[in-house]
């Protein structure tokens, strides 16, 4: 009977999965799919294989394989909102087990790794473990500096635990970094932070030359590549002609616009 236990062991994990999380046990629907990142359909939704090599390439292989468990953690957060307690208790269980994995088994440089521990990160706030769940906001931060989901949650932690500054001043790198976004902005000041010495908007000529030289680093998602960051380029193109037509206008004649520089004056006598 001892040659069957590797088989019974096998059988008893399947069932805990089962057990654990109710993820394991429904199909994700499609309206549930639609909600998850693109890359979820192929790992838990139509498993549609035409794409497949897409995210690879811009994954990894390594960091790709395991990704289905941060879909179905992603998946089971989702879901926690409208289950019992009891089922939440199990969900949370799941969710964190499937971050705990893909933590595991994704390499320390792949891109994704401060959302895999911003998600773990709520999902031990939710099970009302503060401690570790601090330990994840910060490394999010760490891994994506001024991070604003995971900004506002610690900073949301450090006042419930009376340290103000620190929220604040974890809000205010967030700020600094993201000008733009309305919620970091709003509860900066809700807290008593002064928003008139950060600028409303980012820097605009940096910023844009640094997207287009650099696009996308992989996400996959469509908000990545934005329509403005073409812009900087006419910009530059328009800015040249200028200054040619003002060089030519001084030199010649400030009425001829298109006269080369040498023989200008020449032909424009004849």
């Amino acid at each position: 009977m001892r040659r069957f236990q590797p088989l019974q062991h096998v059988v008893g994990m399947l069932v805990f999965l089962l057990q654990a999380s109710p993820v394991y046990a429904a199909i994700a629907t499609p309206a549930e799919i639609a909600m998850l990142p693109a890359y979820c359909d192929i790992k838990i939704g139509s498993r549609n294989q035409a794409t497949e090599n897409y995210w690879v390439q811009q994954m990894g292989r390594e960091n790709w394989t395991p990704l289905n468990h941060y879909c179905t953690g992603l998946l089971a957060m989702n879901r926690y909102y409208g289950q019992s307690r009891y089922e939440q208790r199990r969900t949370l269980s799941g969710a964190i087990w499937d971050f705990d994995y893909v933590l595991k088994y994704t390499r320390p440089d792949f891109y994704l790794r401060a959302d895999f521990h911003y998600n773990r990160g709520k999902a031990l706030l939710l099970q009302g473990k503060e401690g570790p769940a601090v330990g994840d906001f910060q490394k999010a931060l760490e891994l994506s500096p001024g991070m604003p989901s995971a900004s506002i949650e610690l900073a949301e932690l450090y006042k419930k635990r009376g340290k103000k500054q620190l929220a604040l001043a974890t809000l205010k790198t967030a700020v600094e970094r993201f000008p733009t976004n309305k919620g970091l902005r709003r509860r900066y000041q809700e807290l008593g932070g002064d928003l008139a010495s950060i600028p409303a908007t980012p820097p605009a000529t940096p910023a844009a030359v640094k997207e287009t030289q650099a696009p996308a680093v992989g996400s996959g998602n469509a908000n990545d590549v934005a329509p403005a960051k073409s812009e900087p380029d006419p910009a530059v193109v328009q800015s040249k002609p200028e200054v040619i037509d003002q060089k030519i206008g001084n030199e010649t004649n400030p009425w001829c616009r298109f006269c080369p520089d040498p023989p200008a004056p020449t032909s424009e006598k004849q």
